[in-house]
């Protein structure tokens, strides 16, 4: 994977040794808002496991004022001598002499900064009502962050109990993961002391602790635990939708997974500045305003449905990452590709108005096999040497590929089956930590079938199948010839010869929503029988589209589904399933922009806006090579793109209609942006006068349609449209519309307002730092403005890491790829590429860490330059064929 020759080889990095474990942290903090800085007493109680003269911890900028041990309780304390490594982040203590098998207490006392970077114990800033501007303090412990707060063994496998104890201001509010069990003034009575009971045992990544001004609305499930939602002040009518959701929400899991949740209290907080979505400390789950809030008038479809996966998602970690723990990183999957999974089979059975199982094919298994299909993607149990550079793991393998391995699975084995694998899992490693095979072994006990030897090809190995198929008929059978490789975007080969067991589902044109045969393939290639299938009936692979694979069908096989397709009497599941593996085989050679187009043409009449949004799909990558081509061919692509989409624009139209569903705004959202980007000069007059008529008579854009709205004024309307835009984001309090206005800012074809844009987000800081990579969402719209935020990204690049904390912050190499991954070119991605291996700002270590995401940025490029090399000529004979 090195992308620039041979960097230095890494540090040895090492664990903490195992000789010795906690079992229980007594932590005392006194934070103050005013200096940033917290002071820090903490008693851990180690249990000495073999003879030593030497105790490790982790601590990472802390001040260590002194460290004493307690060998019996009553005895005088002993201060020890340390020292500290400062790249494995170890703070080793000497013993007064070799110490045999014991129990003992090492008291640390510490001073530490609630810094600006999103991790450890940080400060968040807001402005309060009357503008003035605030500070409260909270946590981001996962996964290596602990540490910042107090030393501590911060591993997964050492679980321990904690007692928490924070002094605070008296008109401040202190939370942590339980329930306050005593408030009292502070020795000199100008504070409180809060102390909370103890917690269950858990892993030091999942401790957490918030201060500052709030305000809470509760409820009670019907097992009577205290549901709270906190805010800062004035935004917590915001948090009911997620307060009712999150008491369903925990009684649905006790009832799912046959345990009941522990703790006598679960607060859902949301925080201005947090790095990732949320994160699921037990009993104070911590999240982004955006992730949590919602305002019934003001929130889009999209983003409602989006903060009930986030609050299920992190509530189903209450049992799959709290409970039950992974021993080390390198199953992190085990938490988080279950947390996933779990988050759609709550929101769809609870919430039906989102059809969220819809959603899933593009959100999750397009989106993991996008990743995926990369040489430069990595297994699902991927390798964890140095947790410290975990940050670029959080990503679609380990949250979308594994969610889509899980159904696939779940579909294979039954949810009775795969509920009852589940619960015997939980039940067994329960305050425990466990390994993939684990969760094999409980699941083939549950099925009476060798899991481990079907799923371990999915989650040891990096990619995923294609399956090509062909098929003769047979009096009334059909004959389907199977063979399976694993699919590259590229289209090259396998160097590996990776083999998968391939769950097969097949349907048939004369009962489309039953799955008529399931196979099970082994082999590289293996013929199969379905029977009771006529001649000229279509039959379909992966049912429901159900596996993650792709399907490459015989010319025969595709073009005797496409009239079922045209009619709709295809599943939805189905048709999303087929123009998703043909958009993606566009890239591989295997499938033309021509043919492509004609599968979209024929879908002419859909009505479902996941089906339509896999055409999109297509349609940017028919764009993208226009663009690269000359200005006439992408004007002629653009002409092509209204004939397809002009008569569904129309039917649409631009309003609500009576009656209808959640999706049919999306869709008509989705459709009218598409022709407006094509230039079709009715749809941008439309735009334009609803987003004047919302400025000028207050007339309502509605929620689903408004980001819409928005990209056609940046893009069309000059710099009147865009300070517009701008001082909407400056006088809205809501976090979606001010995440809105910068990414439809960020699309404006015209250089002076897109460096206007960038000085305000990163140079002024008016962005908060967890929300400017948005500001480079939108310039792959245009040429320049591709050039602009490639440019940007290498003249800041030392400020990009000194302000994310570092090349392994997933802050950083998320604006990383964004800044590049719009280009097109052979040159481009050399361009790229020898940028990071000579940049004087990155360290060889630097460099090994952004070695993947650098990677997969430069084969991202490549795959737009092949597909517009094989489909140079297809476009031009295209567009010639349509007379545009």
């Amino acid at each position: 994977m090195a992308v620039c020759g041979n960097p230095a080889p890494s540090f040895k990095f090492e664990r903490l040794p195992t000789f010795a474990e906690p079992t229980h942290y007594d932590v005392r903090l006194s934070p103050c808002l005013n200096q940033f800085s917290f002071e820090g007493l903490s008693t851990v109680d180690i249990t000495i496991k073999e003879a030593t003269d030497v105790l490790k911890v982790h601590a990472q900028s802390l001040h260590i004022q002194s460290v004493s041990l307690v060998s019996n309780p009553g005895d005088a304390s002993k201060t020890l001598e340390t020292s500290y490594d400062d790249k494995l982040n170890i703070l080793s203590i000497k013993l007064p002499s070799v110490l045999q098998p014991q129990k003992v207490q090492l008291v640390f006392k510490f001073v530490g900064e609630l810094n600006d970077k999103m991790r450890g114990f940080y400060r968040s800033q807001y402005k309060d009502k009357a503008g003035t501007e605030k500070f409260l303090a909270s946590t981001q412990f996962e996964s290596t962050y602990a540490r910042y707060a107090f030393p501590c063994f911060d591993e997964p496998i050492y679980k321990a109990t904690f007692d928490v104890t924070l002094e605070v201001e008296n008109h401040l509010t202190a939370l942590s993961n339980m329930n306050v069990i005593s408030e009292t003034p502070s020795a000199d009575g100008k504070r409180k002391v809060v102390k909370f009971a103890t917690t269950p045992k858990m892993s030091s990544y999942l401790v957490a602790f918030a201060v500052g001004e709030l305000e809470y609305i509760s409820a009670q499930t019907k097992s009577g635990v205290e549901m709270r939602v906190y805010t800062v002040p004035g935004k917590k009518e915001q948090g009911q939708y997620s307060l009712d959701l999150s008491v369903k929400c925990i009684d649905w899991y006790n009832e799912w997974f046959d345990i009941p949740y522990p703790l006598p209290k679960c607060d859902l907080i949301a925080i201005p500045d947090f790095s990732m979505g949320a994160m699921e400390n037990w009993g104070l789950v911590t999240y982004r305003e955006i992730a949590l809030l919602v305002d019934p008038g003001v929130t889009s479809t999209r983003q409602k449905s989006r903060v009930a996966l986030v609050v299920a998602h992190e509530l189903a970690h209450l049992w799959f990452g709290n409970l039950v723990t992974m021993k080390w990183w390198t199953d992190l999957w085990l938490k988080e590709g279950f947390a996933s999974f779990m988050e759609y089979m709550f929101v769809g059975a609870n919430c039906p108005e989102f059809k969220i199982w819809l959603h899933f094919l593009n959100d999750e298994l397009a989106s993991g096999m996008a990743l995926d299909g990369l040489r430069n993607s990595h297994p699902i149990e991927v390798e964890i040497d140095n947790p410290n550079e975990l940050d670029e793991i959080y990503d679609s393998i380990t949250y979308a590929k594994s969610n889509s391995v899980n159904r696939m699975l779940c579909y294979y084995l039954s949810e009775p089956v795969f509920q009852k694998g589940l619960r015997l899992y939980l039940k067994k490693f329960q305050y425990s930590n466990a390994v993939t095979q684990d969760l094999w072994t409980a699941l083939s006990e549950a099925s009476g079938q060798n899991v481990n030897e079907l799923m371990s090809g999915w989650t040891q190995q990096m990619g995923f199948p294609v399956l090509h198929v062909s098929q003769r008929q047979d009096g009334n059978n059909r004959i389907l010839t199977v063979r399976q490789r694993r699919f590259i975007s590229d289209g090259g080969e396998d160097p590996k010869n990776s083999l998968w067991q391939v769950p097969i589902t097949v349907s048939i044109g004369s009962a489309p929503s039953e799955v008529k045969a399931r196979f099970l393939l082994k082999e590289q290639h293996q013929e199969f029988v379905v029977e009771g299938v006529q001649p000229g009936e279509w039959v379909k692979l992966n049912s429901g589209t159900t596996g993650f694979y792709r399907v490459e069908y015989s010319d025969e096989m595709l073009t005797a589904m496409l009239p079922d397709i045209a009619s709709r009497k295809m599943p939805v599941l189905d048709r999303f399933g087929l123009i998703n593996d043909l958009s993606a085989l566009l890239n591989t050679g295997r499938v033309s922009i021509a043919q492509f187009v004609q599968v979209a043409a024929s879908s002419a009449n859909e009505d479902e806006f996941v089906v339509w949004g896999a055409i999109d799909e297509g349609m940017s990558k028919l764009l993208g090579c226009a663009r690269e081509m000359s200005e006439d061919t992408l004007k002629s692509a653009k002409q092509l793109i209204i004939k397809l989409f002009e008569k569904t624009g129309a039917e649409l139209g631009f309003a609500e209609q009576a009656g209808e569903d959640s999706q049919k705004m999306m869709l008509r959202a989705l459709v009218q942006a598409r022709l407006a980007r094509a230039g079709h000069q009715p749809t941008i007059d439309k735009f334009n006068q609803m987003f004047n008529d919302f400025l000028e008579k207050g007339t309502p854009i509605h929620p689903d349609i408004r980001l819409s709205t928005f990209g056609v004024v940046a893009r069309c309307g000059g710099k009147e449209g865009f300070d517009k835009l701008m001082n909407l984001r400056e006088t809205t309090t809501f976090q979606e519309i001010e995440r809105q206005t910068m990414i439809a800012m960020s699309q404006t074809p015209e250089q002076p307002l897109l460096a206007q844009l960038f000085e305000y987000g990163f140079e002024k800081n008016k962005v908060r730092p967890q929300d400017q990579l948005y500001l480079f969402v939108g310039t792959g719209a245009t040429q320049m403005g591709q050039q602009y935020a490639w440019t940007y990204f290498c003249e800041h690049i030392k400020e990009f890491l000194e302000k994310y904390g570092g090349a392994n912050s997933s802050l950083f190499q998320r604006c990383l790829k964004f800044a590049g991954e719009s280009f097109g070119s052979e040159q481009r991605a050399v361009e790229f590429q020898d940028f990071f291996c000579n940049c004087k700002d990155l360290t060889d270590t630097d460099r090994q860490t952004l070695a993947r995401p650098i990677g997969q940025t430069v084969e991202a490029i490549r795959l737009s330059a092949r597909l517009l090399e094989s489909n140079r000529k297809v476009i031009e004979e295209l567009l010639k064929q349509h007379n545009v």
